[in-house]
């Protein structure tokens, strides 16, 4: 390939993201363009920085802040970083409004000129006394300096089914087609909005996700990183086979030389949907899913952290979706996958002029519904209902684990090829009801297992599902309208005891209505669920028409808590649930434990989190039901307390973080105890998936290591952070219209990457100001 006449490569902070070929066809990172544009992007880069000789030392634009940050005796660019970072964080995270901000920038200019002038001998400044101290002047170039702006990838997309398409060739239409003889989905793509020059047509709504490169390109630029990520290829599992994190497992080796390899990393992938809105019942409706990754060549005590994650999109709301469209918003993140498994020219603070690094994902994570949309898998209430193996769900009670056939990954693989070159709807269908598997773009990985590179989320698994399904439906604790004033009467079954826990103080005709207007917003766009369905004035969801077999493509979950609420019984009377409480309440624990709530099996607590689940069988459940048991003279009482110590047992070694073979196979011996004994003493209360999932922990132990270090928490809380930014409850506005309209205000994605820049930069800036703690002291 032969170099334009008169052209050059500019490594500035804008074209390094790109990649341009030689003579030779070697792949450089940088882009080629014309002399005096590469002087125009120079010029800009060292305004940005402030002042581009500092110390006698030149710092390259192509080398970013870290010259200035590390070699700088000057503090002219750490006081008008300061001052950027202090602006930009009043802006993004404390809401102050843009005109606001700017007054707080022209203040600060007059008070750091002013002290550099007052004393020009004491702080040092290269020529302090002759030149000002640059301070811009609005929040837009206080972010531009600090190279906060992230690459986001901005598609305009169909609200039906999610199809992308360019926004500068964008139909009247969408013409999507879920199979070759299917009709077009036909969803308007374009809406009339009224702006202050008048009507202007607009895509009615976008997706946006972030470059994965550029992402890189930041993260492999802090100082120190690389460093980090050296320890995981030269790490040496222990001889004594006993696993603490997941570079100590099996699946660490399963790809083979490549976690091993220097310059290749290795990613988690997780999705989960939340309500932007949070979770209030009464509150409006609506849901947003994060696609979020972390490099697992990280140590484990930093992997999580905010400044290392990668959050690669925000699915559009209102609303989640389906099984098959989830494929097109999943597209545009496998595809750069694709190539960044190949190998890309990355720059980085070690290798300024590049080092090719290849990504893969090897983890994929979350609850069992998201894993089903996003590897294509069916319903936990259909007949193939385990993503492990072939038993069918009329056989869930079954306990002997090597009658099951496990699932192969190449077969899914195949079978999931199979139902995507399928013609027409009902040939997909029979495929499905054969083999339990659609087609996903995840499977164009194919260096992934699609069955052994899956982890159960032990969260929601076990903590959420199995605990939280013992206490209240086992033991009855927090039933309708029982709680410790009723404990006593648990004999006596009358018409009060079938009234349902509405979980709270919900206005119930205003739940109606908000469900009511729902339901009409789903018939608009077609995807009215067929699944489930909910009682009048109810907080219980029950399983609808068409459930059965699970043909249902949006079916959820089988309730928890959907048995009869007459076969529920308490099993403790209000003196041992008064014991129970008391326990919770005075018991000496660490201040970093989160105390459950001491009204237990009241619905005034609200509903509990995954941890107060997992203090509950931990410490405090421990503590008192011995207590509560052992003394009785009842035989049934000396079965529960074997039974809750089998599940206590179970639970320490899921939440353990070390893994072992031998810790594996006591889970299993105490686990398919606690199973036997559940069907005997509970025979009214029938087994959910989620207890047969859980069949499948030992061997997921031996092959992953401990499961709570990939577990859902660190995902959840970057989504709560999601969630909890503040949007005036407009968030379906910026997201749809941020590119559009003539403010464009900033989106959840964008503004949850400026947080985290902002986050990384204020940690570098501190350092630096930290080494002139007296001269910054009046």
């Amino acid at each position: 390939m032969s170099i334009p006449r008169n052209h050059v490569a500019c490594t500035c902070t804008k074209c390094i993201q790109s990649t341009y070929l030689d003579s030779t066809g070697q792949s450089f990172p940088g882009k080629l363009v014309a002399r005096n544009t590469r002087i125009n992007h120079r010029r800009k880069d060292n305004s940005n920085l402030g002042n581009n000789e500092v110390g006698g030392k030149r710092c390259a634009s192509s080398t970013s802040t870290r010259t200035i940050f590390t070699e700088a005796p000057s503090l002219i660019v750490p006081i008008r970083i300061a001052v950027c970072l202090l602006a930009t964080w009043l802006h993004l995270a404390c809401g102050v409004s843009r005109a606001t901000t700017a007054i707080v920038l022209k203040f600060l200019d007059i008070i750091v000129n002013a002290a550099v002038k007052a004393q020009p001998t004491t702080i040092p400044l290269s020529n302090a006394s002759h030149t000002p101290i640059s301070i811009p002047h609005d929040v837009h170039t206080t972010i531009s300096s600090l190279f906060l702006e992230p690459h986001i990838k901005r598609y305009a997309c169909c609200p039906r089914c999610f199809c992308q398409y360019n926004a500068a060739e964008l139909p009247r239409t969408c013409f999507w087609k879920e199979t070759q003889r299917s009709k077009a989905c036909g969803e308007k793509l374009w809406i009339t909005r009224t702006t202050r020059r008048g009507p202007r047509d607009i895509p009615r709504q976008l997706y946006n996700v972030q470059s994965f490169e550029s992402w890189l390109q930041f993260l492999l630029s802090r100082p120190g990183v690389e460093d980090l990520l050296d320890l995981s290829y030269n790490h040496e599992p222990p001889p004594t086979g006993l696993m603490h994190d997941i570079w100590d497992s099996p699946a660490w080796r399963s790809l083979g030389p490549f976690t091993s390899t220097q310059g290749n990393l290795t990613f988690s992938f997780y999705i989960d949907w939340f309500n932007p809105f949070t979770n209030k019942i009464a509150g409006k409706i609506a849901s947003c899913g994060a696609i979020i990754m972390f490099c697992l060549n990280l140590p484990y005590h930093c992997r999580h952290r905010p400044e290392y994650t990668f959050f690669a999109g925000i699915t559009p709301p209102p609303h989640e979706p389906t099984v098959t469209t989830i494929s097109s918003l999943l597209d545009p993140i496998v595809g750069e996958l694709q190539e960044l498994y190949v190998g890309k020219v990355i720059r980085s603070y070690r290798y300024p002029d590049g080092r090719l690094t290849k990504v893969a994902i090897l983890p994929v994570i979350a609850d069992l519904l998201a894993v089903r949309k996003a590897l294509g898998y069916t319903s936990v209430t259909s007949h193939h209902f385990c993503s492990f193996c072939t038993l069918q769900y009329s056989e869930v009670e079954r306990l002997d684990s090597t009658s099951w056939e496990p699932r192969i990954g190449p077969r899914v693989r195949a079978a999931a090829q199979e139902w995507r070159q399928a013609s027409t709807q009902k040939a997909r269908k029979l495929l499905l009801e054969k083999n339990g598997i659609r087609w996903t773009p995840l499977h164009e990985l194919f260096y992934r297992d699609p069955v052994q590179h899956t982890v159960l989320g032990v969260m929601h698994n076990w903590l959420e599902g199995i605990l939280q399904h013992h206490t209240r439906l086992k033991w009855g604790i927090g039933i309708p309208e029982r709680s410790l004033r009723h404990a006593a009467q648990r004999g006596t079954k009358n018409a009060e005891d079938t009234e349902s826990d509405d979980g709270g103080d919900t206005d119930v005709e205003m739940l109606d209505a908000e469900l009511a207007d729902l339901q009409t917003d789903s018939q608009h766009f077609n995807d009215t669920p067929q699944a489930v369905h909910r009682t009048q004035s109810s907080g219980i969801f029950v399983p609808g028409p068409g459930s059965e077999g699970g043909e249902s493509e949006d079916s959820e979950y089988r309730s928890e808590f959907d048995i009869a609420e007459g076969d529920i019984e308490c099993l403790f009377d209000a003196e041992a649930l008064s014991r129970i409480c008391s326990c919770i309440a005075s018991a000496v624990i660490p201040s970093w434990i989160d105390r459950p709530p001491a009204n237990l099996g009241e619905k005034s607590h609200g509903k509990l989190k995954a941890d107060n689940w997992l203090t509950l069988f931990t410490i405090f459940f421990p503590l008192i039901i011995p207590e509560v048991w052992h003394t009785s003279k009842a035989p049934r009482h000396k079965k529960l307390l074997a039974n809750f110590h089998d599940l206590v047992a179970c639970t320490h070694i899921v939440v353990s973080h070390s893994a072992s073979s031998a810790m594996a196979s006591m889970f299993s011996n105490a686990y398919h105890q606690y199973r036997q004994s559940s069907q005997q003493l509970f025979p009214h209360i029938p087994s959910r998936p989620n207890h047969h999932y859980a069949m499948h922990i030992p061997e997921l132990l031996i092959f992953w290591g401990p499961l709570i270090k990939l577990s859902e928490f660190p995902y959840e809380r970057h989504n709560g952070l999601l969630q909890n930014i503040k949007t005036n409850k407009h968030m379906l506005q910026k997201l749809k219209w941020s590119t559009y309209l003539p403010l464009k205000p900033v989106f959840p994605l964008q503004f949850m990457i400026y947080f985290l820049r902002l986050f990384n930069r204020s940690n570098q800036i501190i350092k630096t100001i930290d080494t002139y703690p007296i001269l910054l002291i009046p």
